[in-house]
């Protein structure tokens, strides 16, 4: 992955303070890159949906930002593609899909969740998973963000077990190298702020990850199959700390405002948020760095 001018020089920084291990000398020889999630994850497929009418401008060529997303970036270290499953790509990610619940648009459409997403993968392999693949599983802040109320504890732990079970049963059909990131403080998202639900989604986000980090934690030290876990919260909670030493100028206010007055601002690489919920390409390059570290530690 490569970056010029100021972005470099911040992303080298970042380098030097998020790095939990000194790198490696071998580097992984996937043959491909599965990613099963959400608008974070998903490179075109909602836009495919649609006929390329969403998201639209300003809007990156389908994506839920204003460039690459953080698994480009990833499949470019890689040397790899990273195209919609809809188009007959490895991304299987849907924008807007949740852990739970498929996500109705229609009376006859919905978004598929996170866990149908690898079921469809998997269907079209006949339930075989390429061992030589990275598997990467990302979600839980659409069912977070889309919650009418109980008890944020219970929810952040009903997800987590369902990533968990999601993950196994990539486990179970073959898959032996799985990426699945913590899940980032939903609470610090703008949208989460303007809909009064911080402290609501932040509880639900520590449960979240306190399931995981039980269920997978033994199996990050295992070596057939290997889970890889990156601490995308501690990242954010940092970047929120001290924006400036991470090349940001504003880590609270979206670059790109939708409701009321609508702005965008000039330069979205001083802005770690692109619109209320999702990273500006240049937040999304911190994820990729993280990932990249894990896998080649």
């Amino acid at each position: 992955m490569k970056f010029s001018g100021r972005i470099g020089v911040a992303v080298a920084a970042a380098l030097t303070t998020i790095a939990t291990a000194a790198y490696g000398s071998h580097k992984p020889n996937f043959d491909a890159i599965y990613v099963f999630g959400d608008s974070y994850s998903d490179v075109g497929n909602i836009y495919t949906a649609t006929g390329g009418t969403y998201p639209a401008p300003p809007y990156f060529n389908g994506r839920f930002s204003n460039s690459q997303l953080w698994v480009e970036h990833l499949a470019g270290t890689y040397h790899l593609p990273m195209t919609p499953s809809l188009l007959g790509g490895t991304d299987f990610a849907f924008g807007g899909a949740e852990v739970l619940f498929p996500v109705p648009v229609s009376p006859t459409l919905s978004i598929p969740s996170v866990p149908q997403q690898v079921v469809l993968y998997l269907t079209s392999q006949q339930w075989h998973a390429d061992p030589n693949a990275l598997y990467i599983v990302q979600g839980g802040g659409n069912d977070i963000l889309n919650a009418l109320g109980g008890s944020p504890e219970q929810l952040g732990q009903q997800i987590g077990y369902k990533l968990a079970d999601t993950v196994r049963l990539l486990e179970r059909s073959g898959a032996t190298h799985i990426l699945i990131p913590r899940l980032f403080d939903v609470g610090l998202l703008p949208a989460a702020k303007a809909a009064g639900i911080s402290a609501f989604a932040t509880a639900a986000t520590v449960a979240l990850n306190k399931v995981l980090d039980t269920e997978l934690g033994a199996e990050t030290f295992a070596l057939d199959p290997h889970i890889y876990r990156i601490d995308t919260d501690s990242l954010l909670q940092a970047i929120f700390a001290d924006g400036s030493h991470y090349g940001f100028m504003d880590v609270t206010h979206p670059c790109l405002v939708t409701t009321g007055l609508p702005s965008l601002c000039t330069n979205p690489y001083v802005y770690y948020f692109w619109d209320g919920v999702h990273p500006t390409t240049f937040g999304h390059s911190f994820f990729a760095v993280l990932a990249e570290q894990e896998l080649e530690r």
